[in-house]
């Protein structure tokens, strides 16, 4: 596989993971600060890797930086969004 393939396929892996984990948590304990911390940890750990990998196979600078840039941006819509699915799994169970 290029790397091209592996950035979007890392990006997956950095998007997807930490929200599937999050739900499950969510609904076995009802926590919303513990399932949300729990997974942002575990997104930022893994954007991170993906970050310092993109940075080892990538030459040029622009795309170095653009690569970078997006995943970042991805890892923070992960949060927003994953805090207002917890929210409303939470919102749910308790009626």
């Amino acid at each position: 596989m290029s790397n091209a393939v592996l950035y979007w396929v890392y990006l997956g892996i950095a998007f997807v993971v930490p929200f599937v984990i999050g739900v499950l948590l969510m609904r076995k304990t009802n926590r919303l600060g513990f399932s949300f911390w729990i997974t942002t940890a575990l997104n930022m750990v893994l954007t991170g890797l993906a970050v310092l990998w993109w940075k080892s196979v990538t030459t040029d600078q622009f795309q170095m930086m653009f690569g970078m840039a997006f995943y970042g941006v991805s890892a923070v819509n992960l949060m927003v969004i994953e805090f207002f699915a917890l929210f409303s799994i939470r919102k749910k169970m308790n009626l």
